[in-house]
């Protein structure tokens, strides 16, 4: 006689735009500019490996620290692990090609070219997650992407470094890891999918660390508040936006990616005196706009 299966189907968290909408801003104003330049700082003195080893071991640490006592051990066993391993894997490439770019590139210039991914991910949200992409959304990434072309001010001779390639290849990466982010949350909780977030990245560096690390640097007061940063503060970055894509669309909430913009000038301009001048100012207006006519388009509708 067969035994009943009492391991409880996973079901959805209900449905709350606003809540995701909430997470992604908190992820992408206020963490992320703590991370990216946390990589920045880290990037003049150490090798992309040791970064990315730093911060997958420490962001799996702080997770499962977090995580476990609350939800227990069950949390460890996804549902879809292969789903699991893809969007660790692509987030692993993401990772390596961002540190890449952003040693050569400025950090408000850095995340405006991270600013393609929203548009890929409602193309893709589209393709891959059947949702329903009206002129609305469209009309709000496109006024997010003319503040993001008014920022670089292409043609007008200031070229970017061949490193913003990475970038681009890191934001690529990153549509397609928001994307994933949605299909994995009708299977797993936010709280596994966290954990496994960095699985990848921690099985891929590990073997390299003995012969690739610099045993040789001693780290400054600076650096080991970084390497904090990178684990704790990435691991909650990482959580708030698996829990933005299980509660809202990807298409409504990744326009709210481009407020990143606002927290990266205010932490490049305290932490690198990277000071913006008068077309980020203009082109972050632009975005913020682009943001809140989409909240007010959905609310009507």
């Amino acid at each position: 006689m067969n035994q009943p299966n009492t391991r409880p189907n996973y079901i959805m968290e209900q449905q709350s735009t606003p809540r995701g909408i909430f997470y992604v801003v908190m992820s992408a104003m206020i963490l992320v500019p703590m991370v990216s330049a946390s990589i920045k700082h880290l990037g003049h003195s150490y090798g992309v490996l040791e970064i990315v080893w730093v911060r997958a071991i420490g962001q799996t640490f702080w997770m499962m620290a977090l995580l476990i006592p609350r939800h227990g051990w069950r949390i460890l066993r996804p549902r879809k692990p292969g789903l699991q391993l893809l969007r660790s894997g692509l987030l692993f490439i993401s990772t390596m090609s961002f540190i890449l770019g952003i040693r050569e590139v400025p950090l408000v210039t850095t995340h405006v070219i991270g600013f393609t991914a929203p548009i890929i991910v409602v193309a893709l949200s589209a393709m891959f997650l059947g949702e329903r992409v009206n002129g609305a959304r469209w009309l709000a990434v496109g006024l997010g992407f003319l503040g993001v072309v008014i920022v670089l001010q292409p043609g007008t001779g200031a070229a970017l470094p061949p490193a913003a390639l990475w970038l681009l290849l890191a934001a690529a990466c990153w549509s397609v890891v928001q994307i994933l982010s949605r299909q994995v949350a009708s299977h797993d909780s936010a709280e596994t999918t966290s954990i496994y977030t960095y699985a990848v990245a921690l099985m891929a560096t590990t073997p390299f660390i003995p012969s690739q690390f610099d045993f040789s640097i001693s780290p400054t007061q600076f650096d080991w508040l970084a390497f904090l940063l990178l684990g704790l503060v990435g691991g909650i970055r990482h959580y708030c936006i698996i829990k933005a894509y299980a509660l809202a669309p990807a298409s409504i909430i990744a326009p709210f990616n481009y407020t990143e913009l606002l927290g990266a000038t205010v932490v490049g301009a305290i932490v690198f005196s990277h000071m913006p001048g008068g077309a980020t100012l203009l082109g972050a207006s632009v975005i913020i706009g682009a943001g809140l006519y989409l909240a007010y388009s959905e609310k009507n509708r």
